[in-house]
């Protein structure tokens, strides 16, 4: 915290952001370390397209992957910080539960705090399928960081599906949790299309 307001994720130090994370303090939490996650992840696919490239001829698909990761990069750190908005939003009705209305509140609240982690999956979904073409195109050592991050940014699509059901408790129909799942399923396939042997 600088000057009495909280520090951007994109401004903190790995060892910072950790401390922030195992201090007693429900923020940040599980949001914002997910989306710090596939931030490392497309971190990842911007290094591997960008050593590809140096041993490729000049490559449009490349560029634009290594362009494109960048900035899925940056919009991750950015979801971190709405995520914890949100979740604050949360912790702000639970402290007014004695208020008349506070259960329509409440699910309101919720609500609103299952769009940044539907964003982060989304995001996180992109990665995992760029990483896996990364993966195809990459020669020697770099294909083990292509693979990484198809790795991480699945576990994170993964691991926002539970969180979206919690904030859904109330809302078994909602349309966002078969969003989740769809990618979910879709971040899976691409890890194995990662590990798969490059052809040619």
């Amino acid at each position: 915290m600088v000057g009495g307001t909280m520090t951007r994720y994109a401004d903190r130090t790995v060892s910072t952001l950790l401390r922030g994370v195992a201090a007693p303090d429900p923020t940040p939490g599980a949001g914002p370390t997910l989306a710090v996650t596939a931030a490392f992840a497309a971190s990842l696919v911007e290094m591997v397209s960008a050593v590809t490239l140096r041993g490729a001829d000049d490559d449009d698909a490349l560029r634009a992957r290594a362009a494109r990761a960048a900035e899925l990069r940056e919009r991750a750190l950015e979801l971190a910080e709405e995520d914890a908005v949100a979740y604050r939003g949360v912790m702000a009705v639970l402290r007014r539960r004695g208020e008349p209305g506070h259960g329509q509140r409440l699910r309101e609240a919720l609500s609103a705090a299952a769009d940044p982690p539907l964003r982060i999956v989304e995001l996180a979904a992109e990665v995992a399928r760029m990483a896996a073409d990364a993966a195809q195109a990459a020669r020697g050592g770099v294909r083990g960081e292509a693979i990484t991050a198809a790795i991480l940014a699945e576990s994170v699509v993964r691991a926002g599906g539970p969180i979206l059901a919690l904030n859904l408790a109330g809302s078994p129909d909602d349309p966002r949790r078969a969003r989740a799942a769809e990618l979910a399923r879709a971040a899976e396939a691409d890890v194995r299309r990662a590990q798969e042997r490059p052809s040619g």
